[in-house]
């Protein structure tokens, strides 16, 4: 009998634990995810996807409407990427889609609403994962947004970063700061 509980026990939490961990921040998508993205995707047409439950959870601070940012997994890329394509008419391609899912790298994107920024070295984007600490591989300007923020887009590598942990996000600007905390595990 206790065989049996025992074994129970190991089924259970195969089939109702693992789909809590598999979804987080994948860094491999599987052919479902891709189509279940960019479905999601086409269903919000344009910024409306930004107010959907699965990309709000990759956003921090107040964004898309004021500072903070977007955590840019594969994931959340065919969605976004699917969503900007719908409301111009549009459909994602499977060229999109294979350089999303091949690629090494994730981006975080950040607004500023710093008006001095001349160069993208006046912004410094840092990851800190307890005592792991993760520069951008690169950064560069994003989008300009019309109440005068500025994008700006750190490229992080998948390997230096643990995807099921919680993350201090470290947006420096000349002499000022913004923390930002997010839990890379709520991130599809």
């Amino acid at each position: 009998m206790k065989f049996n509980k025992w074994w129970l026990r190991i089924i259970f939490a195969t089939i109702f634990g693992t789909p809590a961990l598999s979804h987080a921040f994948d860094i491999q998508l599987t052919q479902e995810q891709i189509k279940e993205a960019n479905n999601y995707g086409a269903k919000y047409k344009g910024k409306e996807i930004f107010e959907s439950p699965i990309v709000k959870s990759a956003c921090f601070g107040e964004y898309p409407k004021g500072g903070g940012g977007l955590i840019m997994s594969k994931y959340i890329e065919i969605t976004v990427v699917s969503a900007m394509k719908t409301l111009q008419e549009k459909v994602i391609t499977p060229e999109d889609i294979k350089e999303i899912t091949e690629s090494t790298t994730f981006k975080v994107v950040v607004s500023i609403s710093d008006e001095s920024i001349q160069t993208t070295e006046d912004v410094e984007i840092i990851l800190k994962q307890g005592t792991n600490t993760i520069l951008p591989q690169k950064t560069e300007f994003g989008m300009k947004y019309k109440d005068k923020r500025q994008g700006i887009v750190g490229t992080f590598r998948y390997d230096k970063i643990n995807a099921r942990a919680n993350t201090l996000i470290l947006v420096k600007i000349k002499k000022s700061e913004e923390k930002y905390k997010i839990d890379f595990s709520d991130v599809k």
